[in-house]
């Protein structure tokens, strides 16, 4: 049976699960060739899976573009519909533009196939998922106690982020290793660069660079989504080591495509000026937060453009230091504080 003759023998919701499941496949075994060609949009694959294939290679943008362009996923199926939904907020969330995800977020009861619990615990997972990889732990559990969703139900890397969160470096670690030596958790794994990049944070903070370095290099050879964060991880080690201007170009590098994560860069940016009293490059990075800011206003963004606004004597230390106890992340205080003192001592 030839790929083209197998849609048609099945009902299209089991069709298009049959297309996820070969996409996420061969996402796993790391066939970029065949994911490259699904990609493409031909005849034979739908469009929901074509945009997904975009989002596993790292390619959000042309994902959104192609969920825009062409609309059929919406009556397609009503997996389709589930899928396009969810990957086209993820796409536009992760480009700085945020109101269609926390549309779907608020309006819940709305989502395709909620009433089938494979389908609604996955995308419980998923919106978990992408919340951590904003940073914003208050709202992912809030999600999982309205959903009455238990933290075991997730992914290691999602539960590794939470334990970062929460100030428990040993459990984050852990689990970090634990997601990569677990190849069938990976899938839709969004959070899993943004784990490797709190966990790499976590290591740095512990003085161990060799341990962070191997992580780093072991994460980097799943080719993994929203790979820019491994970027910064990797700054943190070399800004740790001394290699500044190596630091430098990781952290411009990760600011170049989509907008998630880069208030990290951006922070760590204008710290390396402000470290070589460079206040002009220290402003540029502090622009591009304050324009982050607007369009997407995450409690992290905000910790950040607070941060360098006070670093750079533009306002009291206060609201930097109210908000970083208020979203109750130690490592996060921690470098704050660090920052604060180092700058306005």
């Amino acid at each position: 049976m030839d790929d083209e003759e197998f849609p048609g023998r099945l009902p299209a919701d089991a069709a298009q699960e049959a297309q996820s499941v070969a996409v996420r496949a061969l996402y796993d075994s790391g066939d970029t060739a065949a994911l490259t060609r699904i990609a493409a949009n031909p005849p034979d694959w739908s469009v929901a899976s074509s945009a997904i294939a975009r989002c596993l290679l790292d390619r959000w943008a042309e994902a959104a573009d192609l969920l825009a362009e062409n609309d059929s996923w919406r009556t397609e199926s009503t997996v389709s519909a589930m899928l396009g939904e969810l990957f086209g907020g993820l796409a536009e969330l992760w480009a700085g533009r945020p109101a269609r995800f926390g549309a779907n977020l608020t309006e819940r009861e709305r989502w395709p196939l909620r009433a089938a619990r494979r389908h609604r615990d996955d995308q419980i997972t998923s919106y978990v998922a992408a919340l951590l990889v904003l940073g914003e732990r208050a709202r992912a559990e809030k999600l999982l106690a309205d959903e009455d969703f238990p933290e075991t139900g997730l992914r290691d890397s999602e539960r590794s982020m939470l334990a970062a969160m929460r100030g428990q470096p040993a459990r984050a670690i852990d689990l970090a290793h634990r997601s990569m030596a677990d190849r069938s958790q990976r899938g839709y794994d969004i959070g899993f660069a943004a784990m490797h990049l709190s966990t790499v944070s976590l290591l740095v903070s512990q003085g161990r660079l060799t341990a962070a370095q191997e992580l780093l290099a072991a994460a980097r050879s799943t080719a993994p989504m929203l790979a820019h964060l491994l970027d910064i991880a990797e700054a943190r080690v070399e800004l740790a080591s001394g290699e500044t201007d190596r630091a430098a170009g990781l952290l411009r590098a990760a600011t170049g495509g989509l907008a998630v994560g880069t208030e990290i860069a951006w922070a760590d940016l204008a710290e390396l000026s402000l470290r070589k009293n460079d206040r002009a490059g220290a402003r540029r990075a502090l622009d591009a937060l304050e324009e982050l800011a607007s369009a997407m206003p995450t409690g992290r963004v905000l910790l950040n453009r607070h941060l360098v606004r006070a670093c750079l004597g533009r306002e009291p230390d206060g609201e930097c230091l109210w908000l970083a106890r208020e979203r109750d992340q130690p490592l996060e205080l921690a470098v704050a504080a660090e920052r604060l003192v180092r700058h306005r001592a």
